[in-house]
């Protein structure tokens, strides 16, 4: 039994059947064989890097390691809401996944943390928009920025279910051509504030290990809840 081996909590947010343990009770080795056998098709979360080798050793592959960081909004400054776009720019509600499509690509290339070959931006964009991923979408924290020439960058908030409601960024990101110019900063912060609006208590969003715009949630005041390894589970062993 997994809870003889570790101590964790399951979450089955977006269609993802989510494990996150918390504490070892026995040896890497032996928690591992249990997972391996009892926690087949389960993306396992976990900051113990022994674990992760046994996981990988016995056929689990790791998905990503990340960082999950949090933003009670109610401590944001008021402000926020009213976050002006950098002059030559507007923001709007009104996302539009045809024409982030191209800006989506560009701030992901190829040697990203997030890149993903073959992925269709438009669809992935537009199922983030439909609530089809993690939970439903929240129109006053999710936001896109536009140029004289389209959209070039957006924020994509979600309210993902759990154990305590929260808003969650299931995307953020700004055309590379546009980047430096505080863009993300503005996506965030009214990002915050439409969360708060919403009546959800904390913005949460993970970032993957080694993408730099993890210094901008550090700048912005995000708290680094916890680091972690995911590990995909093989239906069969």
């Amino acid at each position: 039994m997994i809870e003889n081996v570790a101590d964790g909590r399951r979450d089955d947010s977006g269609g993802v059947d989510w494990l996150l343990v918390d504490r070892l009770k026995a040896p890497p080795g032996e928690v591992a064989r249990v997972l391996l056998e009892e926690a087949r098709g389960v993306r396992v979360v976990t900051e113990d890097d022994a674990l992760v080798e046994a996981l990988v050793a016995g056929g689990g592959r790791v998905q990503r390691r990340g960082h999950d960081y949090e933003y009670a909004v109610a401590d944001a400054p008021a402000e926020w809401a009213r976050t002006p776009a950098p002059q030559g720019f507007r923001l709007s509600n009104d996302l539009d996944p045809h024409g982030l499509a191209a800006s989506h690509e560009r701030a992901n290339p190829p040697g990203h943390p997030d890149h993903e070959g073959g992925l269709d931006h438009v669809e992935d964009l537009r199922s983030m928009i439909a609530g089809e991923v993690l939970g439903p979408y929240v129109p006053e924290a999710s936001w896109q920025v536009e140029d004289a020439e389209g959209p070039c960058g957006a924020v994509i908030v979600v309210d993902r279910p759990g154990a305590a409601r929260r808003g969650w960024v299931v995307e953020v990101f700004v055309d590379p051509r546009h980047q430096g110019r505080g863009l993300g900063r503005v996506l965030l912060q009214r990002a915050v504030a439409g969360t708060r609006a919403a009546g959800l208590p904390v913005l949460g969003l993970v970032v993957s290990d080694g993408n730099p715009a993890r210094h901008a949630y550090d700048a912005l005041g995000f708290r680094l809840v916890r680091s972690g390894t995911n590990v995909d589970i093989p239906l069969l062993s």
